[in-house]
């Protein structure tokens, strides 16, 4: 048996359980930094601790929902690299640190991930989020049809 909410209840849910989070814990929420801590575990923990275990507990809870739904499958992140721009392994695995890299440091640049300006941002009511929403938005609508372009249509 799968669950399988519409976009826009889990959407209203996210978008309504931030700001509560923000009201009730004086923080907010944010995955690059969670990231950010997880860089820094060798270090005493500090009273942003909390921000590893969220980011640790994302994928395990969808792991262990994907379970408990008897819909757990594991899948290559490479794969889909490979198929469409037609690469081997090592350009793959490089294509990959790079483009993470580049997340990484972009996350940084702009004061944070595209989930947490256009999630967290947008629901704190950020203008600086709106803009930066947007640019995210123009940027991953200007790199897929340049990958359309780029590989004919192959996906």
């Amino acid at each position: 048996m799968t669950l399988d909410w519409p976009f826009w209840i889990a959407g209203a849910c996210i978008g309504g359980f931030v700001p509560l989070f923000a009201l009730v814990s004086g923080k907010l929420l944010g995955i690059s930094s969670g990231y950010s801590e997880l860089c820094s575990i060798a270090k005493p923990a500090g009273p942003e601790r909390w921000k590893l275990w969220f980011a640790l507990g994302l994928p395990l809870g969808g792991f262990a929902a994907s379970g408990l739904a008897g819909t757990h499958r594991l899948e290559t992140v490479a794969e889909p690299v490979r198929a469409a721009l037609g690469v081997g392994d090592v350009a793959t695995l490089a294509l990959l640190v790079v483009g993470g890299a580049l997340i990484g440091y972009g996350a940084r640049t702009a004061g944070g991930c595209t989930s947490g300006h256009s999630i967290v941002g947008l629901a704190l009511g950020a203008k600086s989020s709106l803009v930066a929403t947007l640019g995210f938005m123009a940027g991953g609508f200007a790199a897929t049809w340049a990958l359309v372009a780029l590989t004919g249509g192959a996906a």
